[in-house]
């Protein structure tokens, strides 16, 4: 009897690491934990930032945000950024992507002005990495575009 329970128990062991794995919480980025400063590493509240009214950091110029993420173990995460931009002559803001030392994407271009979700797969060690989001092609001129990018949230969640 009790070695039938044993090997019942056993068997139980991968489908409830799988629910477990489904069940397991994103890891979210809070926005207002970014700093962003311009390409050379200076503030620009005015260009760049946090908007508290509109829970979204803000790009009117190039700007790199970048906030620290806590991983809690080793292994396979979905980077999910929810971004959208103004476009400006057509074309749509591209960014830079990258998680610690490593590049996630060079140029990656949004794919709609609306505000969308964008998945990246990731591999991490157990510990803290810096995320950062360079806004890379900045165009404006005054009274006819002025192309700009917004992040509206940023989590990981574990595959």
């Amino acid at each position: 009897m009790r070695k039938s329970l044993l090997i019942a128990a056993l068997a139980l062991v991968p489908a409830f690491a799988f629910a477990a794995a489904l069940l397991a919480e994103p890891i979210k980025v809070e926005l207002k934990d970014f700093k962003v400063l311009t390409v050379d590493g200076k503030e620009a509240p005015d260009a760049l930032g946090y908007s508290m009214d509109d829970n979204k950091l803000f790009y009117y110029t190039r700007g790199i945000g970048t906030a620290t993420v806590k991983f809690p173990d080793d292994g396979d995460y979905t980077l999910v950024l929810e971004a959208s931009c103004d476009k400006a002559k057509d074309e749509l803001a591209k960014i830079k992507i990258k998680l610690g030392d490593k590049v996630v994407k060079e140029d990656f271009a949004l794919t709609t002005d609306g505000a969308k979700e964008y998945k990246f797969e990731v591999t991490v060690k157990k510990g803290e990495l810096k995320l950062s989001v360079e806004f890379l092609n900045d165009t404006y001129k005054e009274g006819e575009y002025d192309l700009n990018f917004y992040l509206h949230g940023a989590k990981f969640e574990k595959k």
